[in-house]
């Protein structure tokens, strides 16, 4: 049991996919409906106690799932059908991952302003233009290659994602640092992302330039 709930949002990943692949491009062309539900749905985990849900939201793996999604979606070839998949939806899936965030980030916010995993805070500060710059009406305001150089923040606030949920860190002194226990289905993401990015990306880049 506490093998799934440390690895729970691995667990949820086939099911936001199956929520991506059907209303990716209706929430991509509807974006708004889908944030204001998603700001309901927090609202009320945060003041009411709803079984399974609140869990879900409150500790991450909603979120987390959510973010993965948007993370894998730039290791697939382009034009390839997992990439169409994953990519139509690619800002709105940050966005609404952003928005379930927000109850485990004020809920734990004392901890890591007292020093435990403080990376979390900190990912979620890096987050906010992130997230703000993923909204169409403002990208469409910047020009791409400073959209680009912005974003890519989003390596270093999920390399601070991955050292949050895999490892306990306290920055007090004395400082502690140690793997946390249970967490090795998650430990796979890393690697795996690793793995489709050199045989999807750096391969094939370096077979074309190879041929020319």
């Amino acid at each position: 049991m506490q093998f799934i709930q440390a690895n729970f949002a691995v667990f949820l990943l086939p099911f936001v996919f199956l929520f991506v692949y059907f209303f990716g491009k209706h929430m991509f062309q509807h974006v708004y409906y889908y944030i204001l539900g998603a700001l309901i749905i927090v609202t009320v985990v945060m003041f009411v106690d709803i079984p399974f849900v609140s869990n879900m939201i409150d500790r991450g793996h909603l979120s987390l799932a959510f973010f993965i999604h948007v993370i894998f979606a730039g290791v697939f070839k382009k034009k390839s059908k997992m990439s169409k998949i994953l990519s139509i939806s690619r800002g709105e899936n940050a966005i609404l991952g952003f928005i379930f965030l927000f109850p485990h980030a004020l809920n734990r916010l004392s901890l890591a302003l007292y020093g435990y995993n403080t990376t979390g805070l900190i990912a979620f500060i890096l987050f906010i233009p992130l997230v703000l710059t993923s909204f169409m009406i403002v990208r469409k305001k910047m020009k791409p290659i400073h959209w680009k150089r912005l974003h890519k923040l989003s390596y270093i606030t999920y390399i601070l994602i991955y050292i949050h949920i895999g490892f306990n860190i306290y920055f007090r002194d004395p400082f502690f640092f140690a793997v946390k226990p249970n967490v090795w289905l998650f430990h796979l993401l890393p690697i795996l992302y690793i793995m489709l990015r050199v045989f999807n990306i750096i391969i094939p880049k370096y077979k074309q330039r190879a041929t020319t």
